[in-house]
């Protein structure tokens, strides 16, 4: 069965023939809302993703506070809750993998292959790490694909987002957490994600960073391969990919993410997709 509400979005993947999970959910909430009380999941994992706002869980007798861009994985069988915190204000994804021993392997993987990923989330459990931005996307698109899910197509795409959400965070909760580069490149990401609906230029970047524009292009292309401009447009467009199977038009997607006009991000949107905007909707109503 499937809660749904204008702030809140629950699906039991069960039903949509998933192997292996239990609850995908999403909320995004404008206020707080009451405490979640002291609970566990019996031989399942839970992955946070905190997108936005802020989060507190208590695990045991720990508590783990999440900022915007942090990932937190709750382990199996263990006692938790937001203690004396409210579920708080802010934007958050959550992903259940039932990890018992029984014949079902996760999104069909093979028994190995499923057993080394519980055994891997369960080494990075219980701590927090950097990286839900990297998975925004593919959890928006997960979502997305629940809401739409209606043939054999859906179920497969469904299998492998999940998993690719899964291997993102294995590889997440591998990095140096401290290390400054990585410091920078969160803030980086965090400021561009909260002001996707606006034009940002470069030297708002160079400035969280505390260095000259030139040193900051240098700097960004040679960690991420590709200039900062570029970088921001890609991740637009990646937003776009949602948002245009979701809302009324092309114009409104354009606008909503800061371009200057439906032509310009018509173009944009070509150049890294290689279709069209009404070209991408056409083949998404197709395959769904």
């Amino acid at each position: 069965m499937n809660t749904n509400s204008e702030e809140r979005i629950v699906h039991f993947l069960p039903d949509y023939g998933i192997n292996g999970c239990l609850q995908f959910g999403y909320y995004k909430y404008s206020k707080a809302q009451p405490q979640l009380p002291i609970h566990e999941h019996r031989n399942t994992i839970e992955l946070c993703f905190c997108i936005k706002g802020e989060q507190h869980y208590v695990i045991g007798e720990e508590l783990f506070q999440l900022h915007g861009n942090d990932i937190l994985i709750i382990p199996p069988n263990k006692e938790h809750s937001t203690g004396e915190y409210p579920e708080d204000k802010g934007e958050l994804f959550w992903l259940q993998i039932n990890c018992s021993d029984n014949q079902h392997r996760l999104c069909n993987l093979s028994r190995g292959h499923s057993n080394y990923l519980f055994r891997e989330l369960k080494k990075a459990s219980e701590r927090t790490f950097k990286g839900a931005f990297q998975v925004k996307f593919i959890l928006e698109k997960l979502l997305n694909e629940l809401k739409t899910s209606s043939n054999i197509l859906s179920e497969i795409t469904i299998n492998q987002l999940i998993v690719q959400t899964i291997l993102e965070v294995l590889t997440l909760s591998k990095r140096k957490q401290g290390s400054l580069p990585l410091k920078r490149l969160n803030d980086i990401d965090t400021y561009i994600l909260n002001n996707l609906h606006r034009i940002i230029y470069v030297d708002e970047l160079a400035n969280i960073c505390n260095v000259s524009v030139g040193y900051f292009k240098f700097w960004f292309k040679n960690i991420k391969g590709i200039p900062p401009k570029e970088y921001i447009n890609r991740l637009k467009i990646e937003q776009s990919k949602i948002d245009l199977l979701k809302k009324d038009s092309i114009t409104t997607v354009a606008f909503d993410l800061g371009f200057s006009s439906s032509q310009y991000f018509s173009t944009t949107f070509k150049k890294f997709t290689g279709y069209t905007p009404k070209t991408y909707i056409s083949l998404n109503n197709i395959s769904s």
